[in-house]
């Protein structure tokens, strides 16, 4: 396969090209978020859960272009309209053309699939294509398996057969899809040329709103910056951006927002929520400008949310079973709600898709799983719906279903894999308040999918360390935890967690063959946008792998979220003034017969170093 990575944008010139597409020097770093012409936003990155994807060059002002649309369209129909193992995204290639017009187009040529809008060209520039129409083909590594024209029915400018006779495009998908290699990968598109006006940089163009700013917000930002979301203030209007130009500018300048705090910025994760150098810098020029608006007609859509349950009706729906109040002001509540349920039989759960009851307080929601009844006993002894904690649940969980965080869209885990849904016992629905500075009520729930045709059990493994003792002062206080995997298995999934003085974490594999790769690296640990972390492709730990985690720990002064002053001593524990390192790891094993091998080792595990921290702590 040609080694690459995504994607393609760029203009298409007046002028015809016959030229053979050669294969770019790409790096592999790409990782963005693009509308499409109705204003649905696609995060396009170089790993994929789609079997296959194919991204087409196109305008409506080049001939040959126009030719396809309607063989495109049959072939997106035929593949299934973007909802089974291929994906075909259209990319408009003239960025000269306002939303408007591309809008105007696909409805005047009657264009079936997503066509997405670049108008700063970055990823035409990272491909380097060639020709209007041109495609490329993905695997779901994002290598570029084939690229080229769509079939043979332009082979040389000016003269067209009345039929295709080999249908490229066709073949190369069924060859990919079916794991096979292509034996003609790069094929001559015949076209218009693939050019690009002149782009000056940030700081020398003339920016505004409605062409270069409205674009960035509109697809990293105002998924939660809308009415009625966590966001504090929305930023779907022009007025929205421009008083708040400087404050935009500086958080994304310093990479506190979008919130993302793994350094793996290039599509490792699924869902990364992160701007690119060249966004950044137009938001801090635009900042310094005179904050034009611009044309009206180069305002792009707002996006679009589902205003129900994103993947249909759940199989399951749990609610908390009363209002909780949230106060106007003070510290931020970590409140953990109990709610039984009823289920004929243990079931795999698919994803879940959690669901406010007021998201302009809720930060984030955490859920796990109690077979032993403590969490019903915490909540009967506690004042109130639910009971509090800080960090986690307040016992040992017997499973988790997964979380929610602001941004995050439910993704049903890969191959028939599902996180154990235990008959029997209840669901611990943890929920992060921020109070808002209004007194309101939450009340929120979670819709739950289970496995259609379960394959395998998800099923959680984690390290840690309880031998923590920070000295007041200490400003790079190291601790480290390791295990060893017993059995093979496939990595889906890491979450790190530690508590307010925890400031970097770094968890990596060493493999029996001598290699090593990191699984996740925090380089600024915020306990306030704690996330679980999905590998945008699967990784096997063979048996013998040991994992091991370094955290750093800031016990001075100057850390702006040290809970004591002056600082105190801080070892192990749940409070807001104790501190924790853990690592937990959602993995799947092929062999199913080795799972109670791998849960059975790691509580033991657990188990030994607790006792060895009650010995130690002479309790």
């Amino acid at each position: 396969m040609l080694s690459a990575v995504i994607l393609l944008v760029g203009v298409s010139g007046w002028l015809l090209a016959e030229e053979v597409a050669s294969v770019p020097e790409v790096s592999s770093s790409i990782n963005v978020t693009r509308q499409d012409h109705q204003g649905n936003v696609h995060q396009i990155a170089a790993h994929s859960r789609k079997a296959v994807r194919v991204f087409v060059f196109m305008t409506g002002e080049c001939p040959v272009s126009r030719t396809y649309f309607p063989v495109l369209n049959d072939l997106y129909q035929a593949w299934g309209a973007n909802q089974k193992d291929v994906q075909l995204l259209g990319v408009w290639a003239d960025v000269t053309q306002t939303p408007q017009d591309v809008a105007g187009m696909v409805k005047e040529f009657a264009i079936e699939f997503p066509v997405l809008l670049d108008r700063d060209a970055s990823l035409g520039k990272a491909l380097k294509p060639t020709t209007v129409p041109e495609v490329f083909v993905l695997d779901h590594h994002g290598e570029i398996a084939y690229r080229g024209r769509i079939d043979d029915r332009f082979l040389q400018l000016g003269s067209r057969k009345p039929a295709a006779t080999e249908d490229s495009l066709k073949q190369a998908v069924e060859k990919v899809a079916a794991g096979m290699p292509i034996l003609e990968p790069v094929t001559k598109p015949v076209g218009c040329y693939y050019e690009l006006p002149p782009i000056p940089s940030p700081t020398e163009a003339t920016l505004t709103f409605n062409r270069d700013i409205a674009p960035i917000l509109n697809a990293n930002c105002v998924v939660c910056h809308r009415e009625g979301e966590v966001g504090p203030f929305t930023l779907t209007s022009y007025m929205d951006a421009a008083k708040r130009a400087r404050q935009i500018a500086q958080v994304v300048d310093t990479k506190l927002m979008p919130p993302w705090k793994a350094a793996q910025v290039h599509g490792e994760f699924e869902g990364q929520r992160t701007l690119t150098d060249r966004e950044i810098e137009t938001l801090k020029a635009w900042a310094v400008s005179d904050r034009a608006e611009g044309d009206a007609a180069d305002l792009p859509p707002l996006p679009t949310f589902a205003s129900d349950w994103v993947l249909g009706e759940p199989d399951l729906v749990l609610e908390m079973e009363e209002d909780f109040e949230v106060p106007a002001g003070g510290a931020d509540i970590f409140r953990n709600f109990v709610i039984p349920y009823e289920i004929p039989e243990d079931k795999l759960v698919a994803t879940v898709q959690f669901k406010p009851g007021d998201a302009s307080v809720v930060h984030h929601s955490l859920l796990y799983l109690d077979n032993s009844g403590k969490a019903r006993a915490k909540d009967k002894a506690a004042a109130g719906p639910g009971y509090s904690t800080f960090g986690g649940p307040g016992f040992v969980p017997s499973g988790s279903i997964g979380g929610w965080s602001p941004g995050k869209t439910p993704r049903p885990l890969p191959d028939g894999l599902g996180r154990k849904m235990q008959k029997g016992a209840d669901l611990v629905m943890q929920i992060h308040y921020h109070p808002s500075g209004k007194a309101t009520k939450d009340r929120s729930k979670v819709g739950i999918y289970f496995v259609e045709k379960p394959k395998n059990e998800a099923f959680a493994i984690w390290t840690s360390s309880l031998d923590l003792d920070i000295p007041p002062g200490e400003e790079e206080y190291k601790a480290t935890a390791s295990y060893k995997l017993p059995a093979e298995v496939t990595l889906l999934s890491c979450i790190p967690h530690m508590h307010l003085l925890g400031q970097q974490m770094t968890a990596t594999a060493y493999l029996p063959d001598g290699t090593s790769q990191v699984l996740i690296d925090v380089p600024q640990w915020d306990f306030n946008w704690q996330d679980e972390y999905m590998l945008a492709d699967p990784l096997r730990l063979p048996a013998g792998t040991r994992i091991e985690v370094i955290a750093s720990y800031d016990n001075s002064e100057n850390n702006p979220t040290n809970p004591s002053s002056p600082p105190q001593r801080v070892t192990f524990g749940e409070e807001t003034t104790d501190e924790m390192l853990y690592c937990f790891f959602l993995v799947a094993a092929k062999d199913q017969s080795t799972i109670p091998l791998v849960v059975g080792d790691v509580f033991t595990q657990e188990v030994l170093r607790r006792s060895a921290h009650r010995l130690k702590m002479g309790r």
